[in-house]
Protein backbone atom coordinates (compact mmCIF):
# COMPACT_ATOMS: atom_id res chain seq x y z
CA UNK A 1 0.00 0.00 0.00
CA UNK A 2 1.39 2.97 -0.87
CA UNK A 3 2.22 5.72 1.91
CA UNK A 4 -1.15 7.61 3.18
CA UNK A 5 -1.20 11.53 3.27
CA UNK A 6 -3.12 14.24 5.01
CA UNK A 7 -3.12 17.39 3.45
CA UNK A 8 -1.75 20.12 5.36
CA UNK A 9 -5.10 21.94 5.00
CA UNK A 10 -6.70 18.82 6.48
CA UNK A 11 -4.01 18.60 9.39
CA UNK A 12 -4.75 22.33 9.66
CA UNK A 13 -8.49 22.16 10.06
CA UNK A 14 -8.18 19.04 12.78
CA UNK A 15 -6.50 20.82 14.85
CA UNK A 16 -8.83 23.55 15.16
CA UNK A 17 -11.30 21.43 16.08
CA UNK A 18 -8.98 20.18 19.14
CA UNK A 19 -8.87 23.74 19.98
CA UNK A 20 -12.77 24.16 20.17
CA UNK A 21 -12.71 21.13 22.11
CA UNK A 22 -10.85 22.52 24.34
CA UNK A 23 -12.44 26.39 24.99
CA UNK A 24 -15.78 24.75 25.20
CA UNK A 25 -17.24 21.19 26.68
CA UNK A 26 -20.12 19.81 27.77
CA UNK A 27 -20.87 19.87 31.68
CA UNK A 28 -22.58 16.85 32.97
CA UNK A 29 -23.96 18.82 35.89
CA UNK A 30 -24.20 22.42 34.43
CA UNK A 31 -25.40 21.69 31.43
CA UNK A 32 -28.50 20.80 31.16
CA UNK A 33 -31.73 21.62 33.55
CA UNK A 34 -31.92 18.73 35.83
CA UNK A 35 -33.82 20.40 38.29
CA UNK A 36 -37.14 20.13 35.91
CA UNK A 37 -39.58 17.89 37.44
CA UNK A 38 -40.12 14.27 36.50
CA UNK A 39 -43.66 13.93 34.91
CA UNK A 40 -44.96 10.74 33.21
CA UNK A 41 -46.88 13.27 30.46
CA UNK A 42 -44.06 14.68 29.50
CA UNK A 43 -43.36 14.35 25.78
CA UNK A 44 -39.78 13.33 24.63
CA UNK A 45 -40.28 13.09 21.13
CA UNK A 46 -42.34 15.41 19.07
CA UNK A 47 -45.87 13.20 18.40
CA UNK A 48 -45.35 13.15 14.11
CA UNK A 49 -41.88 11.22 15.03
CA UNK A 50 -43.63 8.38 16.44
CA UNK A 51 -43.28 4.82 15.00
CA UNK A 52 -46.99 4.75 14.35
CA UNK A 53 -48.07 8.28 13.77
CA UNK A 54 -49.77 8.25 10.19
CA UNK A 55 -51.09 4.81 10.60
CA UNK A 56 -54.32 2.75 12.13
CA UNK A 57 -52.28 1.73 15.12
CA UNK A 58 -51.46 6.12 16.10
CA UNK A 59 -55.39 6.16 16.04
CA UNK A 60 -55.64 3.06 17.98
CA UNK A 61 -53.66 4.00 20.86
CA UNK A 62 -54.37 6.40 24.01
CA UNK A 63 -52.84 9.57 23.98
CA UNK A 64 -51.06 7.94 27.39
CA UNK A 65 -49.82 5.66 25.23
CA UNK A 66 -48.64 7.81 22.66
CA UNK A 67 -46.80 9.44 25.02
CA UNK A 68 -45.12 6.11 26.68
CA UNK A 69 -44.03 5.53 23.12
CA UNK A 70 -42.28 8.76 22.77
CA UNK A 71 -40.86 7.93 26.05
CA UNK A 72 -39.35 4.65 25.27
CA UNK A 73 -38.14 5.10 21.62
CA UNK A 74 -36.43 8.14 22.89
CA UNK A 75 -34.78 5.92 25.85
CA UNK A 76 -34.04 3.31 23.14
CA UNK A 77 -31.98 5.56 21.64
CA UNK A 78 -30.13 6.75 24.91
CA UNK A 79 -29.78 3.65 25.69
CA UNK A 80 -27.62 2.50 22.28
CA UNK A 81 -25.85 5.72 22.75
CA UNK A 82 -24.99 4.48 25.78
CA UNK A 83 -23.81 1.09 23.98
CA UNK A 84 -22.38 2.77 20.97
CA UNK A 85 -20.33 5.68 22.79
CA UNK A 86 -18.46 3.67 25.19
CA UNK A 87 -17.72 0.79 22.45
CA UNK A 88 -16.02 3.75 20.28
CA UNK A 89 -13.89 5.27 23.26
CA UNK A 90 -12.49 1.90 23.64
CA UNK A 91 -11.98 1.04 19.87
CA UNK A 92 -10.55 4.83 19.65
CA UNK A 93 -8.30 4.11 22.81
CA UNK A 94 -6.75 1.30 21.11
CA UNK A 95 -6.01 2.94 18.29
CA UNK A 96 -4.37 5.53 19.81
CA UNK A 97 -2.58 2.97 22.12
CA UNK A 98 -1.52 0.75 19.07
CA UNK A 99 -0.14 4.04 17.19
CA UNK A 100 -2.45 3.17 14.20
CA UNK A 101 -2.50 7.26 13.36
CA UNK A 102 0.66 8.36 15.07
CA UNK A 103 1.86 9.87 11.91
CA UNK A 104 -0.83 12.49 12.34
CA UNK A 105 -0.59 14.08 15.93
CA UNK A 106 -3.30 16.43 15.37
CA UNK A 107 -5.49 13.19 14.09
CA UNK A 108 -4.49 11.64 17.44
CA UNK A 109 -4.79 14.64 19.87
CA UNK A 110 -8.58 15.23 18.44
CA UNK A 111 -9.33 11.60 18.83
CA UNK A 112 -8.63 11.83 22.51
CA UNK A 113 -10.98 15.02 23.37
CA UNK A 114 -13.13 12.84 21.12
CA UNK A 115 -13.36 10.31 23.44
CA UNK A 116 -13.56 12.24 26.41
CA UNK A 117 -16.62 13.84 24.96
CA UNK A 118 -18.11 10.52 24.87
CA UNK A 119 -17.49 9.46 27.56
CA UNK A 120 -19.48 12.57 29.35
CA UNK A 121 -22.44 11.72 26.63
CA UNK A 122 -22.57 8.30 27.89
CA UNK A 123 -22.88 9.87 31.73
CA UNK A 124 -25.21 12.39 30.51
CA UNK A 125 -27.58 9.81 28.71
CA UNK A 126 -27.83 7.42 31.64
CA UNK A 127 -28.90 10.03 33.69
CA UNK A 128 -31.18 11.26 31.93
CA UNK A 129 -32.74 8.23 31.45
CA UNK A 130 -32.46 7.73 34.98
CA UNK A 131 -34.65 10.95 35.42
CA UNK A 132 -37.16 10.10 33.26
CA UNK A 133 -37.32 6.62 34.88
CA UNK A 134 -36.60 4.27 31.83
CA UNK A 135 -35.27 1.24 32.24
CA UNK A 136 -32.87 0.61 29.13
CA UNK A 137 -34.41 -1.62 26.62
CA UNK A 138 -32.49 -4.53 24.89
CA UNK A 139 -29.60 -3.16 22.35
CA UNK A 140 -29.39 -4.61 18.93
CA UNK A 141 -27.11 -7.02 18.33
CA UNK A 142 -26.47 -4.59 14.88
CA UNK A 143 -24.87 -1.75 17.76
CA UNK A 144 -23.56 -4.28 20.05
CA UNK A 145 -21.02 -6.48 17.50
CA UNK A 146 -20.48 -2.83 15.46
CA UNK A 147 -16.45 -3.09 16.10
CA UNK A 148 -16.11 -6.70 16.61
CA UNK A 149 -17.17 -6.92 12.37
CA UNK A 150 -16.10 -3.63 11.16
CA UNK A 151 -12.96 -3.07 13.21
CA UNK A 152 -8.90 -3.85 12.78
CA UNK A 153 -5.70 -3.04 14.61
CA UNK A 154 -3.73 -4.13 11.66
CA UNK A 155 -5.12 -2.15 8.77
CA UNK A 156 -5.59 1.41 8.32
CA UNK A 157 -8.77 2.10 10.24
CA UNK A 158 -10.56 4.01 7.60
CA UNK A 159 -13.82 1.53 7.71
CA UNK A 160 -14.42 2.08 11.36
CA UNK A 161 -14.41 5.73 11.23
CA UNK A 162 -16.60 5.81 8.36
CA UNK A 163 -19.09 3.58 9.71
CA UNK A 164 -18.80 5.46 13.41
CA UNK A 165 -19.54 9.15 11.82
CA UNK A 166 -22.54 7.46 9.69
CA UNK A 167 -24.06 6.16 12.75
CA UNK A 168 -23.20 9.61 15.03
CA UNK A 169 -24.44 11.44 11.95
CA UNK A 170 -27.79 9.61 11.20
CA UNK A 171 -28.50 9.72 15.16
CA UNK A 172 -27.69 13.09 15.56
CA UNK A 173 -29.89 14.16 12.51
CA UNK A 174 -32.83 11.79 13.91
CA UNK A 175 -32.55 13.37 17.38
CA UNK A 176 -32.89 16.80 16.38
CA UNK A 177 -35.63 16.53 13.85
CA UNK A 178 -37.31 14.84 17.50
CA UNK A 179 -37.73 18.44 18.61
CA UNK A 180 -39.35 20.43 16.22
CA UNK A 181 -42.36 21.48 18.43
CA UNK A 182 -42.45 23.45 22.05
CA UNK A 183 -43.90 20.83 24.04
CA UNK A 184 -40.89 18.37 23.86
CA UNK A 185 -39.43 18.03 27.57
CA UNK A 186 -36.96 20.91 28.38
CA UNK A 187 -34.49 18.70 29.61
CA UNK A 188 -35.18 16.13 26.86
CA UNK A 189 -33.93 19.02 24.50
CA UNK A 190 -31.33 19.79 26.05
CA UNK A 191 -29.96 16.27 25.97
CA UNK A 192 -30.18 16.39 22.20
CA UNK A 193 -28.96 20.60 21.69
CA UNK A 194 -25.96 20.09 24.20
CA UNK A 195 -25.04 16.60 22.62
CA UNK A 196 -25.25 18.02 19.12
CA UNK A 197 -22.62 20.70 19.72
CA UNK A 198 -20.01 18.56 20.41
CA UNK A 199 -21.07 16.00 17.56
CA UNK A 200 -20.99 18.52 15.20
CA UNK A 201 -17.38 18.53 15.43
CA UNK A 202 -17.47 14.52 15.50
CA UNK A 203 -18.97 14.55 12.10
CA UNK A 204 -17.03 17.10 10.87
CA UNK A 205 -13.48 15.56 11.60
CA UNK A 206 -15.37 11.87 10.73
CA UNK A 207 -16.18 13.58 6.69
CA UNK A 208 -12.90 15.02 6.49
CA UNK A 209 -10.94 12.25 6.89
CA UNK A 210 -13.35 9.89 4.97
CA UNK A 211 -12.13 12.61 2.37
CA UNK A 212 -8.80 12.84 2.63
CA UNK A 213 -8.49 9.18 2.74
CA UNK A 214 -11.24 7.18 1.00
CA UNK A 215 -9.41 7.30 -2.47
CA UNK A 216 -5.50 6.08 -0.64
CA UNK A 217 -6.91 2.97 0.97
CA UNK A 218 -6.94 0.07 -1.22
CA UNK A 219 -10.33 -1.00 -2.43
CA UNK A 220 -12.67 1.41 0.84
CA UNK A 221 -14.62 2.67 -2.06
CA UNK A 222 -15.66 -0.17 -3.57
CA UNK A 223 -16.82 -2.28 -0.51
CA UNK A 224 -18.39 1.53 0.49
CA UNK A 225 -20.19 1.83 -2.33
CA UNK A 226 -21.72 -2.34 -1.57
CA UNK A 227 -21.77 -2.24 1.82
CA UNK A 228 -23.48 0.94 2.55
CA UNK A 229 -27.11 1.18 1.47
CA UNK A 230 -27.93 -2.05 3.46
CA UNK A 231 -25.44 -1.31 6.75
CA UNK A 232 -28.38 2.16 6.53
CA UNK A 233 -31.20 0.26 6.35
CA UNK A 234 -30.68 -2.19 9.12
CA UNK A 235 -29.31 1.04 10.89
CA UNK A 236 -32.58 3.35 10.04
CA UNK A 237 -34.95 0.70 11.39
CA UNK A 238 -33.16 -0.53 14.77
CA UNK A 239 -35.73 1.66 16.59
CA UNK A 240 -38.69 0.80 15.14
CA UNK A 241 -38.25 -2.49 14.89
CA UNK A 242 -37.61 -3.32 18.68
CA UNK A 243 -40.17 -5.52 20.10
CA UNK A 244 -39.04 -4.66 23.31
CA UNK A 245 -39.71 -1.26 23.42
CA UNK A 246 -43.72 -1.55 22.13
CA UNK A 247 -44.05 -4.54 24.32
CA UNK A 248 -43.03 -1.34 27.22
CA UNK A 249 -45.63 0.84 26.08
CA UNK A 250 -48.42 -1.89 27.47
CA UNK A 251 -51.01 -0.60 24.59
CA UNK A 252 -54.20 -1.82 25.50
CA UNK A 253 -55.70 -2.86 21.95
CA UNK A 254 -55.39 -5.97 20.56
CA UNK A 255 -54.05 -5.18 16.80
CA UNK A 256 -50.93 -4.45 18.58
CA UNK A 257 -50.22 -8.24 20.00
CA UNK A 258 -50.41 -8.86 15.65
CA UNK A 259 -46.45 -7.84 15.54
CA UNK A 260 -46.74 -8.98 11.88
CA UNK A 261 -48.96 -6.52 10.66
CA UNK A 262 -47.48 -3.54 13.11
CA UNK A 263 -43.91 -4.06 12.16
CA UNK A 264 -44.64 -4.38 8.34
CA UNK A 265 -47.00 -1.02 8.87
CA UNK A 266 -45.31 0.82 10.62
CA UNK A 267 -41.76 0.33 8.62
CA UNK A 268 -43.04 0.59 5.34
CA UNK A 269 -45.39 3.67 6.26
CA UNK A 270 -45.54 6.89 4.13
CA UNK A 271 -44.66 8.75 7.49
CA UNK A 272 -41.42 6.37 8.12
CA UNK A 273 -40.41 7.58 4.32
CA UNK A 274 -40.46 11.05 5.45
CA UNK A 275 -38.78 10.52 8.46
CA UNK A 276 -36.02 8.39 6.90
CA UNK A 277 -35.48 11.42 4.40
CA UNK A 278 -35.66 13.54 6.73
CA UNK A 279 -32.39 12.01 8.72
CA UNK A 280 -30.74 10.74 5.18
CA UNK A 281 -30.85 13.70 2.85
CA UNK A 282 -27.70 15.62 4.43
CA UNK A 283 -25.65 12.19 4.80
CA UNK A 284 -26.60 11.03 1.51
CA UNK A 285 -25.95 14.93 -0.27
CA UNK A 286 -22.09 13.86 1.47
CA UNK A 287 -22.29 10.16 -0.41
CA UNK A 288 -23.28 11.72 -3.76
CA UNK A 289 -20.66 14.61 -3.09
CA UNK A 290 -17.47 11.50 -2.99
CA UNK A 291 -18.91 9.26 -4.54
CA UNK A 292 -20.02 6.95 -2.58
CA UNK A 293 -23.17 7.03 -3.89
CA UNK A 294 -21.97 5.51 -7.60
CA UNK A 295 -24.28 4.76 -10.34
CA UNK A 296 -22.97 1.59 -11.23
CA UNK A 297 -23.80 0.80 -7.28
CA UNK A 298 -27.62 1.80 -7.40
CA UNK A 299 -29.11 -1.47 -7.19
CA UNK A 300 -27.92 -1.64 -3.66
CA UNK A 301 -29.60 1.63 -2.69
CA UNK A 302 -33.31 0.15 -5.05
CA UNK A 303 -32.79 -2.87 -2.59
CA UNK A 304 -32.10 -0.76 0.52
CA UNK A 305 -35.20 1.41 -0.73
CA UNK A 306 -33.18 4.95 -0.60
CA UNK A 307 -33.03 5.59 -4.27
CA UNK A 308 -36.24 8.03 -4.04
CA UNK A 309 -33.76 10.27 -1.58
CA UNK A 310 -30.72 9.79 -3.88
CA UNK A 311 -32.73 10.81 -6.75
CA UNK A 312 -35.15 14.10 -5.27
CA UNK A 313 -30.58 14.92 -4.13
CA UNK A 314 -29.54 14.84 -7.42
CA UNK A 315 -32.78 16.73 -8.95
CA UNK A 316 -32.04 19.58 -6.84
CA UNK A 317 -28.28 19.21 -8.06
CA UNK A 318 -29.46 19.94 -11.42
CA UNK A 319 -31.41 23.01 -10.72
CA UNK A 320 -28.27 24.49 -8.99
Amino acid sequence: MEEIVLSKSADKFIKRLSKLSEKKQMSLIDSHPWDEEYSDKSWLKRRENLSIYGTKFYDLATEDERIRLAKNETGGWWAAFITFENLVTEYYMKLINHQSLAKFPNVTEYMLHFCKEEIVHSMVFRKAMEHFQIEPAEVSEFIKNFYEDNASMEEFPLKAIYLTIIIEWFAENNAMIDLKNDFVSPLAAAVAVEHNKEETRHIAWGKRMVSEFCNQVPGFMDEAREFTPGFLRGLIDTIFGNVDIIERVNFAHPAFQNYDDFFETILFSDNKKRIDEEIMTPIFEFFIEIEIYHPDYRSYWEESRFCYIIDNILKKNEKK
